[in-house]
């Protein structure tokens, strides 16, 4: 009987990690947080993820962004990924970023649903934005997981409340309210935009906010030297933060 058991959490375990290769859509194969079984935060290998609690509570990626030029985190020319102890690095180079890189480390959280990023820039041009976005908190459980970019269907319903660089998004059932917390850069300007529209990070800031389809896009200033935190979460009595206590928490997180 065991045996039978561990044959049958073996194929699951391949047919999930074949179905996250098995196409550009798949992707979404790597563990942040939660279990093979349960995931509750999910990677792809480059900087984009997404949370399932378990139903779908949001999209999360990233992009670059420098002199009217953007690409998201999949269209760089190299993407690097280590993945160590529940945590992953990815090393970021392109054109774009010139001589440089970004280097982005994610872990998850102890106490609540949800993960803290990292991302230290070197040798970038001065000019350059990280541009990201967050949205498509569907409120229902996904078939695939491993299929879960932000698709306009999964933002309908989403209403966002940004104070400054913090943002709340409230969706699900009228009567049954989620909400998801993020805390991002200080530095970052947070738009209300149209998820019909993200061929690009900077056509999808530019989208505008009249759309059946809302989901946040933003542009965060990068330097050489600087290291930018992120934060989503999900709010109760151990966790409640700001974006002074990220650095010393990330800290906490990523090196336990």
């Amino acid at each position: 009987m065991n045996k039978t058991k561990s044959l049958i959490t073996l194929f699951l375990s391949l047919a999930f990690a074949l179905s996250a290769t098995a196409g550009n859509n798949k992707a979404f194969h790597r563990i942040v947080k939660g279990t093979q079984k349960e995931p509750r935060v999910l990677a792809c290998n480059y900087p984009e993820f997404s949370f399932h609690f378990p139903q779908m509570a949001g999209n999360f990626r990233i992009g670059v962004q420098n002199e009217g030029k953007s690409r998201w985190a999949n269209e760089l020319k190299v993407v690097e990924l280590k993945e160590k102890n529940g945590t992953l690095t990815y090393i970021l180079k392109d054109v774009l970023l010139g001589s440089g890189n970004l280097v982005v480390r994610i872990t998850g959280l102890t106490d609540s649903d949800g993960f803290i990023m990292e991302v230290e820039a070197k040798e970038i041009p001065s000019t350059m934005q990280l541009m990201w976005s967050f949205g498509g908190c569907y409120g229902q459980v996904l078939d695939d997981k491993t299929d879960s970019r932000m698709k306009p269907v999964y933002c309908k319903d989403n209403v966002f409340s940004v104070e400054g660089s913090a943002f709340t998004c409230y969706y699900g059932e009228s009567m049954q309210l989620k909400v998801i917390q993020g805390i991002t850069p200080f530095s970052s300007e947070i738009r209300l935009s149209d998820a019909h529209q993200q061929k690009t990070p900077l056509s999808f800031f530019q989208s505008g906010k009249k759309t059946d389809a809302p989901a946040l896009a933003a542009s965060t200033p990068i330097k050489s030297g600087e290291k930018l935190y992120f934060c989503f979460y999900t709010q109760n009595t151990k966790a409640d933060y700001n974006y002074f206590m990220l650095p010393a928490l990330f800290a906490q997180e990523f090196n336990k």
